[in-house]
């Protein structure tokens, strides 16, 4: 944050607001990009979360505007929106065990996390510029896209008749009922992360 308020000419305030961009990013996509997901297929949306945090990395890293920081803030909100939209559907439509590989994914998110700070703090106690850590996200981006890219993904909408079934039957209040407390953890998952 220090850099980027150098960077910018602004205060740590200002990085904040900017900063405050990723969760409006997020609140707006998460239920559009839910449901498009599951109409138009996953690897659509992964592809788009992909490219979209591209931009974000490198956008950041050269970016002098205040606007236009903000603007790939929420893009960067957006870009998470849609690769939890794409990979967490993924998982569930190949079914079987793979609950275990959405404990995994939780894993390397949990790891980059951690491990995000380290780079950064190493590369300021080098005294690097700040930028290589965006552009470090963006080349693991690209590797990333060209990988999962070969990978075929399993085809749209694959729940079984049962469960079609359990889901008609749950009524409208309950669904929304559910919808609110399940955003309200996300909401609440997304402040803790940010502490």
């Amino acid at each position: 944050m220090l850099a980027l308020s150098q960077h910018w000419h602004s205060p740590l305030a200002t990085v904040s607001y900017v900063i405050s961009g990723i969760g409006i990013g997020r609140f707006i996509a998460y239920f559009i990009l839910g449901n498009l997901s599951d109409r138009f297929g996953c690897k659509i949306f992964v592809n788009l979360g992909m490219i979209s945090y591209l931009i974000f990395f490198l956008g950041m890293a050269f970016v002098t505007n205040i606007k236009i920081a903000y603007f790939l803030a929420i893009l960067a909100g957006i870009a998470n929106s849609a690769l939890d939209a794409g990979t967490y559907t993924t998982f569930l439509e190949m079914g079987g065990t793979q609950g275990s590989a959405n404990v995994l994914l939780k894993a390397f998110i949990s790891s980059g996390e951690f491990l995000l700070p380290l780079v950064v703090a190493m590369i300021e106690a080098q005294k690097m510029w700040y930028g290589w850590s965006f552009i470090l996200a963006a080349i693991i981006l690209v590797i990333n896209l060209v990988l999962l890219n070969r990978q075929k993904f399993p085809p749209r909408n694959q729940a079984s008749e049962r469960e079609a079934n359990i889901i008609k039957q749950i009524s409208p209040i309950k669904k929304i009922i559910a919808s609110i407390g399940l955003s309200g953890y996300g909401y609440y998952d997304f402040i803790h992360t940010m502490d």
